[in-house]
């Protein structure tokens, strides 16, 4: 009988989120998405002086908050299986950024082929208006509340919810879902804006791979700070 050297296989990704905290981020989802998005703003009707990144800072809070109580543990368990498999978590957060290197290189190829080279993010555009009204906020915001808020909802829940029944499917609905969630407010008046949510397809695909890779959802929202931060530099 002949023999063969076995080959290793990719570690199988664990979902380590529990059902409680999969149901209190499901139920967080369409507020977050929807409800607060909607609501918030009216409080500048309310409230006199109520600048937009205040604003902003408030919607990001809550979330922020949320996730910490609620989801505390799942991202206690995150940490722990990075410290334990800490080199598999930095290679997943380095071949991320090769991934969405590529992938941006690719899609700035096919917008070229479109004639699509001006398609730009109206949500980089309200981030960088705003900068005048509180740029420290904008960088609390951005850099350390949204990536984890984020990331646990949408690696997290839609990613790791759905990779139980088909790995295709949490790739493709968890991808989409982050893009068009960037973009949809703005294409309540003005459609065209959802095409935008191309833009978003290379960082969130990385994202993915990072959780996939590394079976910890730090990686994905260290990488996703590190994203935020340097598209704040290039901003300013």
């Amino acid at each position: 009988m002949e023999n063969r050297p076995v080959i290793p296989n990719r570690p199988q990704f664990i979902d380590l989120m529990r059902p409680g905290e999969r149901l209190a981020e499901l139920i967080y989802l369409p507020i977050h998405l929807f409800a607060l998005p909607l609501l918030l703003p009216k409080l500048a009707l309310i409230i006199p002086n109520l600048d937009s990144v205040t604003l902003n800072l408030i919607y990001y809070i809550i979330g922020f908050a949320y996730t910490l109580i609620l989801c505390w543990r799942f991202l206690h368990a995150g940490f722990s299986a990075a410290i334990d498999r800490i080199g598999s978590f930095l290679i997943a957060i380095a071949s991320a950024y090769l991934l969405e290197t590529a992938l941006s290189l690719m899609l700035s190829y096919a917008l070229i082929l479109f004639d699509a080279v001006d398609l730009s993010s109206p949500n980089n555009t309200a981030i960088e208006a705003m900068a005048p009204e509180g740029l420290n906020k904008l960088i609390a915001m951005t850099v350390f509340m949204a990536p984890i808020v984020e990331e646990v909802l949408f690696r997290g829940l839609v990613f790791g919810g759905l990779h139980r029944r088909s790995r295709l499917l949490a790739w493709i609905v968890s991808a989409l879902v982050f893009s068009l969630y960037h973009v949809w407010q703005y294409a309540i008046y003005d459609p065209a804006a959802l095409l935008s949510a191309v833009l978003y397809l290379p960082a969130s695909l990385a994202f993915n791979w990072c959780y996939e890779r590394s079976g910890s959802i730090w990686a994905p929202i260290l990488y996703h700070m590190l994203a935020n931060a340097i598209g704040m530099s290039m901003m300013y």
